[in-house]
């Protein structure tokens, strides 16, 4: 999500677990008005909140549009006139409520101790709800396009993009190698536990993160 800035608002729902925080431009008086009748931020973040709620109860098989338009509120027409399709709208909704929890790791004097936390964050997240979530998502972008796309271009390509600023920090540092391949080591970091999460569904739990941890990291920051 875009960083706030002195034009942004921010629109907060409480979910009972998660909460809400959409962000958006406030209005900038003016004579000019585009098309149509404008986004209101309160009615959006209302549908994001109503479609994360359904996704969570009953999964992709019980979502629909219909569903989420009368939680929120809202009409179809101005549900498919905000998204494309009902593919698009649950990603959306994962991304406000699960995204921000994945950036949650704050920065420390130790890229190599900010690397675990980011392991163990995203490891916790997919033990719950998110994980089983993001099996259906996945499944759904295989057949829908436009959603397999979304998902991967505003989910998975920007948390790869942060763990790779910190792996070349570690690197910078010299906690990692300078010769490690930090496209391999990411893959063989994260990789398993998308393994576990979408083929095998077996534990990522603690001992297990800590063990494929110092295994990967082992050979990674050992000098040769």
């Amino acid at each position: 999500m875009e960083r706030p800035d002195r034009d942004a608002s921010c629109v907060t729902f409480n979910t009972g677990e998660l909460e809400f925080r959409i962000m958006a431009k406030k209005k900038k008086s003016s004579t000019a008005r585009a098309p149509g009748r404008p986004r209101s931020d309160e009615s959006r973040a209302a549908i994001l909140k109503a479609a994360y709620q359904i996704l969570r109860e009953g999964g992709f098989a019980e979502f629909t549009v219909e569903g989420v338009a009368a939680r929120a509120g809202a009409g179809k027409a101005t549900i498919y006139r905000w998204w494309k399709s009902k593919g698009t709208l649950a990603v959306e909704a994962f991304l406000v409520a699960v995204a921000p929890r994945m950036d949650a790791v704050a920065e420390t004097d130790s890229p190599l101790d900010d690397l675990r936390k980011q392991v163990h964050l995203a490891a916790t997240i997919y033990r719950g709800r998110a994980g089983q979530l993001v099996r259906e998502l996945i499944a759904l972008g295989q057949a829908d396009s436009e959603t397999g796309k979304l998902l991967f271009s505003d989910f998975f390509e920007p948390r790869r993009k942060a763990a790779f600023i910190t792996l070349r920090r570690a690197q910078t540092s010299g906690e990692v190698r300078r010769d490690v391949d930090l496209d391999v080591l990411a893959d063989a970091l994260w990789g398993p536990i998308f393994h576990r999460v979408l083929v095998t569904h077996t534990s990522i739990e603690k001992p297990f993160i800590d063990k494929l941890l110092d295994l990967v990291l082992a050979g990674a920051t050992r000098t040769r």
